[in-house]
């Protein structure tokens, strides 16, 4: 059987057409069709439907498609495992981080590692935490870096490192600041929150149960989805914010935003390193993780 015109059938299945499939091999549609069709004539089966503009696989084709994908990944494997005998670490890493981690932890991670290892390729998907989280269980991603451990028994969280929470306003906000922030305070200033999904807002939910009060009780008044968000919308004189110390000590040290102290709402939260634990891991991935976990320790 043809690799390139597995390689073909493969691009119609994922894409639901033949000239979009043309475009991400750089060939033309009649080429495309022409080597779907062969396989066709090959194996004695029809492996799409065409209904006018509209392309469905057939039972045979979602059998072939399964069958082709084992073997591609298994070919990537055997290049990557003759590549370390060759003492070369190369290929692609796909790896999800939620925002914190995506841009205060894993660029100058990554940017060593691929100085180490200048073959490989990397593509850095940015989400909250749910959304990575439901991209590695989907298999969309390989790894990823999050900010709260969430109940997917499929999933493995090793721990990465640790994060404070803390309490910023700036000096220009229009209401006069104390350094202590009462517990009757938290609930009758402005805040500004991280959207739900997000692992700091989860943090923040599970930190005022622990002091008997309900996020509801709060009043936001503005919902926002990223922490450089947050930290922008607090700079400006918004509201208050909850964020990651890592994300906000540079702000706290040059005097642009204040740490206000609330004595009952300590929070500590963890980053994780996620995997799907029925995924095969490449040795690109491998060495990845041991480097991010001797880079976080």
């Amino acid at each position: 059987m043809d690799i390139r015109r597995l390689e073909a059938f493969c691009k119609v299945y994922e894409l639901g057409s033949f000239s979009k499939a043309g475009q991400d091999l750089f060939l033309s549609q009649p080429t495309i069709s022409a080597h779907v069709s062969s396989l066709e004539e090959e194996l004695g089966v029809q492996l799409f439907d065409r209904l006018g503009r509209m392309i469905l696989p057939t039972l045979a084709g979602k059998v072939l498609f399964r069958y082709a994908k084992e073997a591609f990944l298994s070919l990537e494997n055997a290049k990557a495992e003759i590549q370390l005998l060759q003492d070369k670490i190369s290929g692609d890493l796909v790896i999800g981080g939620s925002t914190i981690p995506a841009h205060y932890i894993l660029p100058r991670v990554l940017a060593d590692f691929t100085k180490r290892y200048p073959d490989v390729h990397v593509d850095l998907r940015v989400g909250d935490t749910v959304s990575v989280v439901d991209m590695v269980t989907r298999g969309d991603l390989i790894l990823g870096v999050v900010g709260a451990e969430l109940d997917r028994p499929e999933l493995e969280f090793i721990p990465l490192k640790d994060d404070q929470l803390v309490i910023v306003a700036s000096p220009k906000l229009n209401r006069p600041i104390g350094k202590t922030l009462g517990t009757k305070e938290i609930c009758t200033w402005p805040w500004v929150m991280r959207e739900r999904g997000s692992g700091t807002r989860k943090a923040f939910e599970k930190g005022l149960l622990a002091i008997g009060l309900d996020i509801r009780c709060l009043n936001i008044s503005l919902t926002v989805e990223s922490t450089e968000a947050v930290l922008q919308c607090v700079l400006s004189g918004f509201g208050v914010g909850i964020t990651s110390r890592i994300a906000a000590q540079a702000y706290i040290d040059r005097g642009e935003l204040l740490e206000l102290n609330a004595p009952s709402l300590a929070i500590r939260r963890r980053f994780y390193l996620i995997r799907h634990e029925k995924r095969h891991i490449f040795p690109v991935t491998r060495y990845f993780i041991d480097f991010l976990m001797n880079a976080c320790r």
